[in-house]
């Protein structure tokens, strides 16, 4: 299955610029301090930490999901406008964040900040969008989160550009979708509709 999936980048917000400058950071990762999903590992990985049952659960090894950003006037575009970020097939399911631990390690590969796992802290809040002004009450919703729905897929990047990735108009989705797909919960998509999305994400 193929399945488009929309996560909120550190660039869309103000605090997120301002973390992107002082710390060097990469756009278009995710803004949380468990960053989904997580783009920045050799594996980047993807957990129920942000839609809990609703997606993570559901996917299976082989699956592709095409992660775009939400839609925002990135770079102060005179449009609002998404960017396709990654595309990423699952390579390896986990019944839990302490399997998908030891794979990586396994791999000689730093655990991703959404692995929920003692001695892997989350990200500083300076290093966020400050979403939540509390760190240790934002990480605590995460470990509540990866308690109950506690699947973890470690993925191939089959795509992944967080700095200048391209940009999907509202024309360029109706075009390829026939309207504007919601993402809150993800949607399966088609193959010539994932084709399209493809060949965008590779230029």
């Amino acid at each position: 299955m193929k399945y488009l999936c929309s996560f909120r980048p550190l660039i869309e917000s103000p605090n997120g610029r301002a973390a992107i400058a002082d710390f060097k950071l990469s756009p278009f990762v995710d803004a949380s301090c468990r960053r989904e999903p997580d783009f920045e590992s050799k594996f980047p990985s993807i957990s129920a930490l942000c839609r809990c049952g609703h997606f993570a659960p559901r996917l299976r090894v082989g699956d592709t999901v095409v992660n775009i950003t939400r839609k925002a006037r990135y770079f102060n575009a005179a449009e609002g406008h998404w960017r396709l970020v990654a595309i990423l097939k699952i390579r390896a399911s986990f019944e839990s964040h302490a399997a998908a631990a030891d794979w990586y390690r396994i791999q000689g590969q730093p655990l991703p900040s959404n692995c929920m796992v003692p001695g892997n802290p989350p990200l500083a809040l300076e290093k966020t969008d400050r979403y939540h002004n509390d760190l240790r009450h934002w990480d605590a919703i995460y470990r509540l989160r990866a308690k109950t729905w506690s699947i973890f897929h470690a993925c191939e990047p089959l795509v992944c550009e967080l700095h200048h990735p391209p940009a999907i108009t509202e024309a360029m989705m109706r075009d390829i979708f026939g309207h504007i797909p919601g993402t809150l919960n993800p949607p399966a998509v088609t193959s010539k509709a994932y084709e399209q999305l493809r060949r965008l994400a590779l230029g």
